[in-house]
């Protein structure tokens, strides 16, 4: 039954489209892709699951542009930097010899590198997002550096709603800041919802069930490797029972799309039928990219790894519907088509576990994993040279049948999507071998 349902989840997601889901500030979804197939492989070590940290409110008035906390990785000077004004979004990368490209057009907080995710029965506009709410109304986070320096951690906190795209005001409130929609008065919205007693107001419409947490780790020197790499990781849990902020996005409200309730959201975990509803997640989509800013570093050709294992160049400046050939773990954008030259950032996401079976069930009573589930999940490499004509954009898409809220769980229990992605620096060749050591040492 579950291989059944399975295959009609792989024929939904090829006939459905995503609803124009375009999103003014550039966090977006992915297009459709093959359904990989699924095969068993060796056990890794258990991530270990956070714990609740301290809290701030869900937004505030900040600048995307200020750097709180750096991460050098290698011997040549390359580096990263969060921000604990946004979520621990990443707003700097450090090349040597060009300094941090990350400038005025990525230094946003809807541009940041991060991770989003929407899904298709609320229209893609249910859409928590790392960074916070809209481009000077970040998430404020604690952050975390271990004393070897060599690890930061984002601790664990709500997710804000972005702020709907132009296409959804489900905002009645703007005490803490304005949203993006000029016809409001600045004290309406489209939900339906009787909001003026609202006691949180604002800060209560834009908090989403779910919470964040990451880690961005230098694994430099580790598996043979020399040069610079950060291995981060995040987690998106969907931790809270459903309330006001998604109710806002309820079954009648203008985005929703009842053709995409899943009739069973799990696939092998947990066991039984979990129908999805207007409180569920339904096709969901996750989206982690990095951007940077063209004026500081003109990148023009791009390496991928192929299904067959072997390397292939492009200068093609956009993978569109995606490259057919493509194994959608790595690529490599570099400004020289000669591997051994050059400056060149490649992104790994490995097939381990815990980018195979990307949901997790969680007990919060001891924080242990009670299961794990593929999901259907459908991975695509995102690539555009000239996502506008001074930026370019880069990561991946993971789209999964969907997330189950806890009110369908056993008691204690919460789902949590997950991801790892190693950020490298180096010549093209130099970023191959890397990523070679680092197989051998996965046992990938």
């Amino acid at each position: 039954m579950k291989l059944f349902r399975l295959t009609v989840f792989s024929l939904f997601l090829v006939s459905q489209l995503f609803f124009n889901c375009q999103k003014s500030g550039d966090i977006e979804e992915a297009l459709e892709i093959e359904m990989p197939e699924e095969k068993e492989e060796v056990e890794e070590p258990k991530e270990e699951t956070p714990e609740a940290s301290e809290t701030f409110d869900i937004i505030s008035e900040s600048n995307p542009r200020v750097t709180t906390h750096h991460l050098q990785s290698g011997p040549s000077g390359f580096q990263i930097g969060i921000t604990s004004n946004g979520g621990g979004v990443i707003n700097e990368v450090v090349i040597p010899g060009l300094g941090d490209i990350m400038g005025p057009e990525s230094d946003r907080y809807g541009r940041a590198g991060q991770v989003a995710i929407r899904d298709a029965s609320h229209g893609g506009r249910y859409n928590p997002t790392q960074a916070g709410f809209f481009e000077t109304l970040g998430s404020p986070c604690a952050i975390t550096q271990t004393e070897d320096g060599k690890k930061l951690i984002v601790e664990p906190r709500p997710l804000a709603l972005w702020h709907g795209d132009g296409q959804y005001d489900f905002t009645r409130w703007e005490n803490i800041g304005e949203d993006p929609y000029r016809n409001d008065g600045g004290n309406s919205d489209e939900d339906g919802l009787d909001e003026e007693g609202l006691e949180g107001k604002q800060l209560d419409e834009v908090k989403s069930e779910f919470d964040y947490y990451g880690t961005y780790e230098d694994i430099s020197g580790q598996y043979g490797i020399s040069i610079g790499i950060v291995k981060h990781y995040y987690q998106i849990s969907f931790i809270r029972p459903p309330g006001h902020c998604i109710n806002q996005h309820r079954a009648g409200t203008k985005l929703w799309n009842p053709d995409a309730v899943q009739s069973d959201i799990s696939i092998k975990a947990p066991s039984g039928v979990h129908p999805g509803s207007d409180k569920d997640m339904n096709v969901m989509t996750g989206v982690w990219s990095l951007r940077h800013d063209r004026s500081v570093w003109t990148t023009k050709y791009l390496y991928y790894r192929k299904t067959n294992g072997q390397w292939t160049i492009t200068d093609k400046e956009s993978v569109g519907s995606g490259f057919p050939d493509a194994d959608n773990t790595v690529f490599i954008l570099s400004d020289s088509n000669i591997e051994t030259e050059g400056k060149a950032l490649g992104l790994y996401q490995p097939k381990t576990d815990v980018n195979k079976n990307v949901i997790i069930g969680i007990n919060e009573t001891d924080n242990s994993i009670a299961y794990k589930d593929f999901r259907g999940n459908l991975i695509k490499l995102n690539y555009d040279l000239k996502r506008i004509p001074t930026m370019s954009k880069y990561g991946f898409s993971n789209r999964i049948r969907g997330m189950i809220n806890r009110t369908q769980l056993d008691d204690n229990i919460y789902e949590a999507y997950r991801n790892e992605v190693y950020i490298i620096y180096g010549t093209p060749k130099e970023i191959k071998d890397a990523i070679a050591l680092l197989d051998e040492g996965l046992n990938i």
